[in-house]
């Protein structure tokens, strides 16, 4: 019963020993965002049950992942999706070689001959006019887009695909850090550029209500007010907005910004499931067409303000599969 009572309140052994985990992964990072948060008192009771609530949130994200594609020779002549993927096999040779992690992983003698990665792309969409078969009829004016990838990375091998879903959780906490460290660098760079502007309309200001009065504008421009009352009207939306940004670039108000981003991770770091129907040239077609290829990642959504997006892929990399693609591309 006593026992019982001490888990309850979080006074056991075990809760102790997650109490001083979190408490280790917050100081982590605030590191990597900003120390200077870590000499704010009362830091720790602040972000605590935000931490809680972004490692549950980032440790189902290994779930949506698809299943592993197997990255081969082989696989080029048995699965379209890696001629959507790649340009050749030769494409995909750079891309195990030119892998640092990939070439530590097999470098290791405490590593099996199989790894599981998680591959990341660039997906672009370009629109243009190609040529198509509509109704009996061949026609060179159709609009199409054209999916492909790029920049193409691999990160977290591991020895199983157990390991890989685990380091994935692991990983991603370690991303959505950098999220946060972006998301307080966007506000100070936006801070920045509003006490520009600030300066600029004031000094706009002087010269309206002093014609006779010089002032150079360094900054260059012709996007000010030529009236006072539409020069009033502009300072009087950029003060505010600067006020707040003021606030949110204090320590405290950096605080809070970390504590807000841990409590609603899903709005700063999501996983976006994306379906493609695309012929073999990387059309977007209609599901069912003839030579119709379905192919599903997931994307990944980083920051809220300007998100960036990559696409993601698990993977599965046999050593022998590498040496095969080096003694046809190679030798």
């Amino acid at each position: 019963m006593f026992e019982f009572l001490l888990r309850k309140l979080g006074w056991d052994a075990a809760s102790r020993q997650q109490a001083r985990e979190l408490a280790l992964e917050i100081e982590q990072l605030l590191e990597a965002c900003d120390r200077r948060l870590c000499l704010l008192p009362g830091h720790q009771h602040a972000l605590m049950p935000g931490m809680r609530i972004a490692q549950s949130y980032l440790a189902t994200l290994s779930d949506k992942l698809p299943p592993a594609l197997e990255l081969s020779l082989q696989s080029f002549a048995r699965d379209p999706r890696l001629g959507l993927l790649f340009a050749g096999p030769s494409s995909l040779l750079d891309v195990l070689e030119g892998s640092e992690s990939l070439r530590a992983f097999f470098s290791s003698a405490l590593n099996g001959d199989e790894a599981w990665a998680l591959m990341t792309m660039q997906r672009s969409e370009t629109a243009r006019f190609g040529v198509a078969m509509e109704n009996g009829e061949l026609r060179n004016d159709v609009a199409q887009i054209v999916v492909s990838f790029d920049c193409h990375g691999l990160q977290l091998p591991c020895a199983s695909e157990e390991a890989f879903r685990t380091q994935s959780g692991e990983r991603a906490l370690h991303v959505l850090t950098a999220v946060i460290a972006r998301q307080l660098g966007l506000l100070e760079q936006t801070r920045l550029q509003l006490e520009a502007e600030l300066g600029r309309l004031q000094l706009r200001r002087l010269t309206l209500q002093s014609p006779s009065r010089i002032v150079v504008d360094g900054q260059g421009g012709d996007d000010l007010p030529d009236t006072l009352a539409e020069l009033d009207r502009r300072l009087s939306k950029v003060r505010p907005q600067l006020e707040s940004l003021r606030e949110l670039n204090s320590l405290e108000g950096a605080l809070d910004t970390v504590r807000h981003v841990l409590e609603h991770p899903g709005d700063y770091f999501s996983l976006e499931n994306v379906t493609l129907c695309l012929n073999r040239m990387g059309i977007k077609c209609e599901a069912g067409e003839d030579g119709a290829t379905t192919l599903q990642l997931e994307e990944l959504v980083l920051g809220r303000e300007r998100p960036t997006r990559r696409a993601l892929m698990p993977v599965k990399i046999h050593r022998e599969s590498i040496a095969e693609l080096r003694r046809q591309f190679r030798d």
